[in-house]
């Protein structure tokens, strides 16, 4: 069946679909890898329905994904390290939306952590039925050493990945420091935003002439009533990030951390009432 009829056909085709992927079978292939390649497949379609703003039919898959590869609790060990990496997460003083979800994602098979930030709305998007912001941070670290030996952010549709970070990250027992654009939470690791070398990320640099010169993309919507609407500030300002805001006690308090491949079916199953936007689940999966 064609993804194009999935997509006429509504939640009937995600079962007819469903039907389809269990009554396959894949001769000489072993039944644990069959049944991940079965999820990663079902895992694409749901992130499709979700990109679309489809979620009822998202879910649908979600848990189905989930099924077929059940996401763990952490164990002591696990629990300990999330916090053990938990980035050091710091904004520019006149922040307007705070931080208020936090879920870390263990690799069940690689030493590497996805930190989901879920910020209270992105300034540029009052109109996208998200009542969140959502980013990610990643975290691969040496389970021997236990250094960190990457660290890599999503940054609207980019992974940025600096040595500098690294290094950074090292110094500071583990804990990465990550710059979090304002208004719009774009993650930029150090040295991304150039204070020490000079030499910004472009994308960052773009987004602040906009903000400065033009302002905000809509600024008159209703939801984005009491909203700034621009950044006043020069780029030095844009990237003066002063203020920490540490996400170590939302995962304390919540405890929202599980060990699974599927990110965003975790996120909609296990943790979020409500609709967020599906990003890239891990630093070398694309979407």
């Amino acid at each position: 069946m064609s993804l194009n009829t999935v997509f006429r056909n509504g939640t009937t085709a995600v079962l007819i679909l469903l039907t389809g992927f269990f009554t396959t079978t894949h001769t000489g292939m072993p039944k644990a890898e069959q049944l991940s390649r079965n999820a990663g497949k079902l895992n694409a379609r749901a992130m499709a329905f979700h990109e679309r703003r489809c979620l009822d039919d998202a879910s649908i898959l979600y848990r189905k994904v989930l099924e077929l590869d059940p996401p763990a609790d952490p164990d002591p060990d696990q629990f300990a390290t999330v916090l053990r990496y938990a980035p050091r997460l710091y904004t520019i003083a006149s922040e307007f939306f705070p931080l208020t979800d936090v879920v870390a994602i263990v690799h069940p098979d690689k030493p590497v952590i996805a930190y989901h930030l879920f910020w209270d709305d992105d300034i540029d998007y009052p109109d996208d039925n998200d009542p969140t912001d959502h980013e990610v941070v990643w975290i691969e670290y040496d389970p021997i050493t236990k250094a960190v030996v990457q660290v890599s952010t999503y940054f609207h549709g980019e992974i940025l990945q600096e040595d500098a970070a690294v290094r950074d990250a090292n110094a500071n027992s583990g804990r990465a420091w990550i710059g979090v654009e304002w208004g719009k939470h774009g993650s930029v690791p150090w040295d991304a935003a150039g204070v020490k070398s000079g030499r910004p990320n472009q994308e960052f640099k773009k987004n602040w002439e906009t903000l400065h010169a033009t302002g905000t993309r809509m600024p008159n919507h209703p939801l984005a009533r009491g909203w700034p609407r621009g950044f006043s500030g020069n780029f030095d300002a844009y990237r003066d990030f002063s203020t920490p805001v540490d996400p170590s006690p939302i995962l304390k308090v919540k405890r929202m951390i599980k060990v699974g491949r599927w990110a965003n079916a975790i996120l909609d199953q296990h943790f979020l009432p409500y609709n967020f936007a599906p990003k890239q689940e891990w630093p070398w999966r694309s979407k």
